[in-house]
């Protein structure tokens, strides 16, 4: 017995020492790995900016070489393109508007929203206006609560107009725009091929990867080395185990003969299986902050070159001047017109989808208000339930007070324990907000319903 615990002992305490020295190389790399990512997060805007800035000097001459030969072709297919968007979304909007204009707002809606601002403006009355000034303005609100029949009602027409008339000026200012663009000098053609060669002589990296994109696998990382530490517990748990079983052993001979250690055999049977996940988890920490290492390298010897190119690129910033200035004034006023086209016809679209929508959430109102009423009544079956459950305990408690009161009360002081006398708690459930919506008609809830399978089938 005592030999097999000798063996199991050093069996256990060399993979503890292992699990140790794996551990602790796991940790040393997290460390360093962690380093190399906060230097990778450091360098890595700078790099990509100044590579991105190196990008946008050939990304400057290819435009202006484009706009120089295409200028005015590109002008007349943006007018066309966005004139054709334009009619198709006004369109759009235009049979949304009309569908809003067919489609009936339940009576009980509108009276229940008249009802809710009149409580409302009694009680500003009371603190803000007096009841005549307010009274006035009470009436004009509840005249157009009351006569918005159809969804139509609570569309804003002029500001739907106003923005119709906004875009379609924009887009016919675009016309405007024609000139002549100037010939692209040849020299553009030879200082571009000049700044495409030195690109790829030195941009041979991949800016795929920023510190951020490690950072993810960092947290992998570390996930890793903590569940190797876990397991180094487990391992000092088993050495300490079969440890104290030895000495155990060693101290009452006699009841060697008793002790189970199937267990500890067992356990210790899985020591080679958890060594390997260990190495195995080292094996993955290390390719990856390998992995991270190198790129840190490569990030900083490219950041080196780029600054190198940078400044090189510094003799073809005059000629890039000197060409953009011809055609510059136009670009100018072509893109900040662009801009404005694209904004406001993003905002036609939006407000197209924003009546769509609208139209839309009107029906799932319908059905939220008959959930809603469906939910209220089961709370009140359930209170009704809890109440009589409530006042049930509340009598079989008194009962039992006045029980033991009657058996043991006249032997008690008063004074001893006041509280022994009180009566049970009552308890009362009170609702603390009523429902105000309004109560629907079946109609108006058939069609709902309807309609939800119509967007459903869409």
């Amino acid at each position: 017995m005592e030999s097999k615990l000798i063996n199991l002992t050093s069996l256990s305490q060399q993979a503890l020492k292992l699990g140790e020295k794996l551990c602790h190389k796991a940790d040393t790399l997290v460390k360093e790995c962690k380093n190399d990512i906060e230097n990778i997060e450091i360098i890595y805007p700078k790099l990509r900016f100044i590579w991105g800035e190196l990008g946008v000097q050939v990304q400057s001459v290819q435009k202006l070489k484009k706009i120089a030969v295409k200028q005015n072709e590109i002008l007349q297919e943006f007018y066309a393109n966005k004139e054709q968007e334009l009619s198709i979304i006004i369109d759009k909007l235009d049979n949304t508007l009309e569908s809003l204009r067919h489609k009936h707002v339940d009576s009980a809606i509108r009276e229940n929203a008249v009802a809710i601002e009149r409580a409302m403006a009694r009680e500003n009355n009371s603190n803000i206006l007096g009841d005549l000034e307010k009274g006035i303005e009470f009436d004009l609100k509840n005249k157009d609560l009351a006569e918005k029949p159809y969804l139509y009602d609570y569309v804003e027409e002029q500001g739907v107009q106003d923005l119709k008339t906004k875009t379609q000026e924009e887009v016919s200012a675009i016309q405007q725009y024609h000139a002549t663009s100037s010939t692209i000098l040849e020299q553009i053609n030879t200082q571009q091929k000049q700044l495409d060669e030195m690109l790829l002589n030195n941009n041979n990296i991949s800016l795929e990867k920023s510190g951020m994109d490690f950072s993810h696998k960092f947290m992998d990382l570390e996930q890793e080395a903590s569940s190797m530490a876990e397991t180094l517990v487990s391992l000092a748990r088993n050495y300490d185990q079969v440890s104290a079983a030895l000495k155990a052993c060693q101290l009452h001979a006699d009841a060697s003969l008793n002790l189970d250690i199937s267990v500890l055999e067992k356990d210790t049977g899985l020591l080679p299986t958890i060594v390997q996940e260990l190495q195995e988890g080292l094996q993955y920490i290390e390719s990856l902050s390998e992995e991270v290492r190198i790129i840190n390298h490569i990030y900083h010897v490219s950041y080196d070159e780029a600054n190198k190119l940078f400044s090189e690129l510094d003799n073809f910033g005059s000629s890039f001047e000197n060409f953009s200035n011809t055609i510059k004034e136009l670009e100018v006023d072509f893109e900040k017109s662009s801009v404005i086209v694209d904004r406001f016809l993003d905002e036609l679209l939006n407000l197209n989808m924003l009546y769509e929508e609208f139209s839309r959430a009107y029906d799932y109102m319908i059905i939220e208000i008959d959930r809603r009423y469906k939910v209220k009544e089961q709370h009140e079956k359930l209170i009704e339930d809890y109440s009589n459950k409530l006042e049930g305990l509340y009598f079989e408690e008194s009962k039992q007070r006045d029980l033991f009161l009657q058996n043991y009360g006249r032997y008690l002081p008063e004074d001893l324990c006041p509280p022994i006398r009180e009566p049970p708690i009552r308890y009362e459930i009170i609702t603390k907000d009523e429902i105000k919506l309004p109560v629907l008609s079946y109609k108006t809830l058939l069609e709902a319903q309807e309609n939800l399978l119509k967007y459903k089938s869409l």
